[in-house]
């Protein structure tokens, strides 16, 4: 018995170390540039739900969940990046990059889902940024006239290739994404007018992944794959920089899309195992939570009883208790149901009135009209307190001329 038991909790042991080990994604997050107002140290770890807070802090905009990653520390608010270039690369675990600020990075939402959270913060603010989203795994025809123009990309020399062909497909995708890289770093310099506003730069690569599955992680295919793609992150890195004379942040991250639906569908079957032993419990403690009151009832009821068997007196007493606590109850229970009332009141009343969008201007035009006019008031007083007519005033000849003539 006690053997089984053992190996039924050794069971359960394993399947909840397999569990977090499906959870916990992993990949890598790595800063390429950033400006001296902006400062990225340590190694903890940051959620790729998180990059958006980080990158809009990085544009100087308001966090909303504070205190959930130290990696990243603004030094000077007055000179932050005028943009945030973003690459993200699909498929993959890690990024072989040699430069750069790397951060282990817990994949748990696809980059769709940052972008569009990251945009939407930018949008509440102000609609004249540039946002920018390319997934160079449309290609250049489904591309047409980008935002920053018409790209035209470099053949790449097949000459120059050693392992990778331009004769296979998922060679040609791959290489035709790197095309396209270079065709953007060549066009952003002359394209990007920095007007002050933040802008994001988001880049997606989507074909590195059939490269690796095809040929293998630790082929020549695929570290010639991953040569090219550094090699066109560092002309990004260069083209942009010079965009935006240094004021730019450029980061790069990896997103492996079948990871985060594993990780929801392992949420989602703990949830649903967890949601029967939930109602179970709550079954059982409503249960004995009835049991009891049939304990007290059958109790109380007993009591009775046995003061009706001994005297009259004993009733007597019994009923002006009972009625004594009865009205204690009734008592109770009205203070209750009126605190409750009281606390919904509250509940309603502390709810923030809905404001028209013309408010904070009307109220700006008010408060600086008052604060304006006050001040007018205030200097008109101090120069009428020092008004000196003088003799050559007109108030003074006209008086003087009248006393020449009474006299």
């Amino acid at each position: 018995m006690a053997i089984s038991f053992r190996i039924k909790m050794f069971k359960l042991f394993l399947c909840f170390v397999a569990a977090l080990v499906a959870v916990k994604a992993s990949g890598d997050f790595v800063v390429l540039h950033s400006p001296n107002s902006v400062m990225f140290n340590g190694n903890e770890e940051v959620e790729q739900s998180l990059l958006k807070e980080v990158l809009a802090a990085a544009l100087g905009f308001t966090v909303k969940l504070r205190g959930i990653w130290s990696g990243i520390s603004i030094t000077d608010p007055f000179r932050l990046p005028e943009a945030v270039v973003a690459v993200a690369i699909e498929g993959v675990d890690s990024l072989d990059i040699p430069k750069g600020k790397r951060f282990p990075l817990n994949v748990n939402e696809v980059e769709e889902t940052t972008w569009q959270a990251l945009r939407e913060r930018l949008e509440e603010r102000d609609n004249d940024n540039t946002l920018v989203r390319i997934s160079l795994g449309d290609g250049l025809d489904a591309l047409g006239q980008s935002a920053l123009g018409e790209l035209k990309p470099t053949p790449i020399d097949e000459t120059s290739l050693r392992a990778l062909s331009l004769g296979k497909e998922e060679d040609k995708k791959f290489l035709e994404e790197v095309e396209l890289l270079h065709a953007i770093a060549n066009k952003a310099p002359s394209a990007i007018k920095p007007d002050s506003k933040p802008d994001i730069y988001w880049l997606v690569v989507s074909s590195l992944r059939p490269i690796l599955d095809t040929y293998g992680s630790n082929s020549t295919a695929s570290r010639e794959a991953l040569s090219l793609l550094n090699n066109a992150l560092n002309v990004i890195h260069d083209a942009f920089i010079q965009a935006y004379d240094g004021q730019v942040l450029i980061v790069a991250f990896t997103n492996d899309a079948t990871k985060v639906h594993h990780i929801r569908s392992v949420t989602l079957d703990r949830q649903k195992r967890d949601a029967p032993d939930t109602q179970d419990d709550q079954r059982d403690e409503k249960k004995k939570i009835e049991d009891e009151e049939d304990s007290n009832t059958n109790n109380n009821n007993t009591s009775t009883n046995y003061s009706d068997m001994n005297n009259s007196t004993a009733n007597s007493d019994t009923r002006d208790d009972s009625g004594i606590s009865e009205n204690q109850d009734m008592t109770n229970m009205d203070i209750y149901s009126n605190t409750q009332n009281i606390g919904q009141d509250v509940t309603i009343r502390s709810r923030s009135k809905d404001y028209t969008e013309n408010y904070p201007i009307i109220f700006n035009i008010l408060l600086w009209f008052g604060v304006v006019f006050v001040f007018s008031l205030f200097a008109i007083c101090i120069a009428i307190s020092q008004m000196d007519p003088g003799r050559d005033s007109i108030i003074y000849r006209m008086t003087s001329n009248r006393m020449k003539k009474d006299n």
